[in-house]
């Protein structure tokens, strides 16, 4: 599911690519602007004297509710943050994952309002960035006092060798729901 790209006299252009109801083009101007948005809005929101978590450590922190934590925390609450997460960088014709493109775009923002913000790329479940991560809190944070867990792992390998896959289905019947068509733009029926 990576995305495809080529270079046109210097600049990238990203086609768009989509996988059933989901669009997988990822462009690093394009999601650089989404957080600088949802910066903005915390930002906006911000109330003088609040008070929040101060050092933060959020598990699966480079989209969805992994990032707009870390982006709370940080510039609603001026909290020092570690993020972990697992993003492939662009390679050849494939541009990078959005939420590679997403946490640069985060550090980059945070380093500029003087924020403390560290990013670990890989396996939160291996014992290598565990350790990592356990290294920089002690050597950096010494503490933290918010931990969230925010990981969406498909397939998950535990230390003797089991695999557990996660997939999404109902218990019971099949539910059905509208969903939209990202290729033509209309709203369908979908069952799953």
């Amino acid at each position: 599911m990576r995305r495809k790209q080529r270079r046109n006299g210097g600049k990238m252009i990203v086609e768009p690519k989509v996988k059933g109801f989901i669009c997988i083009t990822a462009h690093p101007e394009g999601c650089a602007e989404s957080v600088r948005r949802q910066v903005d809005y915390v930002k906006s929101k911000r109330k003088s004297g609040l008070e929040g978590p101060k050092k933060v450590l959020v598990i699966g922190a480079s989209t969805g509710y992994g990032l707009a934590t870390r982006i709370s925390a940080a510039f609603g609450c001026g909290a020092a943050t570690i993020g972990v997460m697992f993003e492939k960088e662009a390679t050849g014709t494939r541009t990078a994952t959005p939420g590679f493109y997403n946490t640069r775009a985060f550090e980059k923002i945070a380093e500029k309002e003087g924020l403390y913000a560290k990013s670990v790329n890989g396996d939160a479940f291996s014992d290598e960035i565990k350790a990592q991560v356990i290294e920089i809190i002690k050597k950096d944070l010494k503490e933290v006092d918010l931990v969230v867990y925010s990981l969406a792992a498909p397939r998950r390998t535990d230390r003797d060798g089991t695999v557990y896959t996660s997939v999404l289905k109902t218990t019971k019947e099949a539910y059905t729901n509208k969903t939209l068509d990202l290729k033509t733009n209309e709203v369908t029926m979908v069952t799953v």
